[in-house]
């Protein structure tokens, strides 16, 4: 489950790098995402198996208020640095939320060496997957607003499994996503321009990498929120890394991303980088 969301996840920043591209805006096509991905966990009350509680909402929006600064620093982060020296910190997410679950006592079974080593490869091999392969000016703010956001995305993934239970998992999680996109509407007086109306030959992109943003997010609240195995999970989707680099060599060209051809250290250092993820998911899953 968390695998297929990691390829959703790939696919949808693909998409969405096509709609920068041709000038969706950035606020703007994050604010329309993040209430597209809220519309999505509207079923929830209804798949629950009791009404909904006023800790449901509580518990629930707090937990969404983690998720919004995440996007909210790494807005930030993305404003004051490049996307390739953001995107390795953010594979720091892994480590931390076994850290988080440890440090609260949340996880009710020990976490076992193999998970631990799995998820240090899985930061190692996003660092090598999506690291510059040109020098570039690494602020320390960039890179503390980047740990920031990976520090709050672990945060929420280490204590969604611990309050679903003692709750009902569809409702906490519904406030949880619902909560992001009322958050998100801060962002409205910042879009490039305004928010709904369709702009031909340019928002398709954008919707188009709404949809399978909106499915991941599902599937993930389902694989963290249910079964409870965060850090296991965030290994399997740590994959979007290697998915991201295969649909930009496979659909890059064809859809028109402006990409240049990589240079033969780059390429050698993700191939590198995809044994070890692929190695981590393999000692996760056996």
């Amino acid at each position: 489950m968390a695998g297929i969301a990691g390829f959703l996840y790939a696919l949808s920043a693909v998409l969405c790098k096509k709609g920068l591209e041709t000038g969706t805006g950035t606020i703007r096509s994050l604010v329309i995402t993040n209430l597209f991905m809220s519309f999505c966990f509207l079923p929830y009350p209804m798949l629950a198996d009791r009404g909904i509680q006023i800790d449901d909402f509580t518990i629930g929006s707090s937990l969404g208020l983690l998720f919004f600064l995440g996007q909210f620093f790494c807005f930030l982060a993305l404003r004051s640095g490049d996307a390739s020296l953001i995107t390795p910190i953010m594979g720091a997410k892994t480590i931390l939320v076994a850290f988080f679950l440890v440090l609260h006592d949340l996880s009710p079974n020990t976490i076992s060496w193999k998970t631990w080593f799995s998820a240090a490869l899985s930061a190692v091999a996003i660092g090598m997957l999506s690291w510059p392969s040109k020098k570039m000016d690494k602020t320390m703010k960039s890179l503390v607003l980047a740990f920031g956001a990976a520090a709050s995305f672990a945060l929420l993934d280490s204590m969604v499994p611990y309050f679903t239970h003692i709750s009902d998992p569809y409702n906490l999680l519904f406030f949880v996503f619902f909560s992001v996109g009322v958050y998100s509407l801060v962002f409205i007086p910042w879009t490039e321009g305004k928010l709904l109306p369709f702009r031909q030959g340019i928002d398709l992109w954008m919707w188009a990498s709404a949809l399978p943003m909106g499915i991941q997010a599902i599937l993930m609240s389902l694989a963290i929120g249910m079964f409870k195995l965060p850090t296991e999970a965030n290994v399997f989707y740590a994959c979007r890394g290697l998915w991201a680099v295969l649909l930009i060599f496979l659909i890059g060209k064809s859809i028109g991303i402006t990409e240049g051809k990589a240079p033969p250290r780059l390429i050698v250092r993700r191939s590198i980088g995809a044994t070890l993820l692929f190695a981590g998911v393999l000692l996760i899953a056996f």
